[in-house]
């Protein structure tokens, strides 16, 4: 008999407790509504520094959305990588370094052929049927080389080094307006 009492009590007690929390929301439902929009208290719900800040953002998009971008290049796109003149040197220096590139060619005492070819930083000789860097090379003349590579016969032509790349920094700036 007792424990139906003490069910009974939990139960009641759990009914005051809803009641007085829907009472307290009741209340406060009414004192947010008596709020009118003419109000000074109406502008309060978000701190100052908060609001400036929404409105710096909105006045950024705005500008955003009236800005005319003359590069080919999305500048807002991630990814895009402000390359300054050091690493420009060193995707010039590794480009040059992979390049197989056929920089003389001359004959010996004997009058054999041989060709002079960068690869890697390092300098070869090569003579017709030697191998470098798993290239065969099959023909020297005058001002190229023909060679064998991945199951295709290549062509390369005697060339200079690529020029460095010049410093764009005042070409790129120009190309922005702020």
């Amino acid at each position: 008999m007792q424990f139906r009492f003490v069910k009974d009590l939990a139960i009641a007690l759990i009914f005051i407790i809803v009641m007085i929390l829907a009472g307290q929301l009741y209340f406060m439902y009414r004192g947010v509504e008596g709020v009118k929009d003419d109000s000074r208290h109406i502008t309060e719900a978000v701190s100052d520094t908060l609001m400036n800040r929404i409105r710096t953002i909105e006045s950024s998009i705005q500008d955003r959305k009236m800005f005319a971008f003359n590069v080919n290049r999305d500048p807002l796109r991630q990814g895009n990588i402000i390359k300054d003149k050091l690493d420009l040197e060193k995707e010039y220096e590794d480009m040059v370094r992979n390049t197989f590139r056929l920089s003389s060619v001359a004959k010996d005492e004997y009058g054999e052929s041989y060709a002079n070819i960068e690869y890697q930083g390092k300098n070869y000789i090569a003579r017709v049927q030697s191998v470098i860097e798993g290239r065969r090379i099959l023909a020297i003349n005058v001002d190229s080389i023909s060679y064998f590579f991945n199951g295709r016969v290549d062509k390369a032509r005697i060339e200079a080094r690529p020029p460095r790349p010049t410093n764009t920094d005042a070409q790129d700036k120009s190309q922005f307006n702020f």
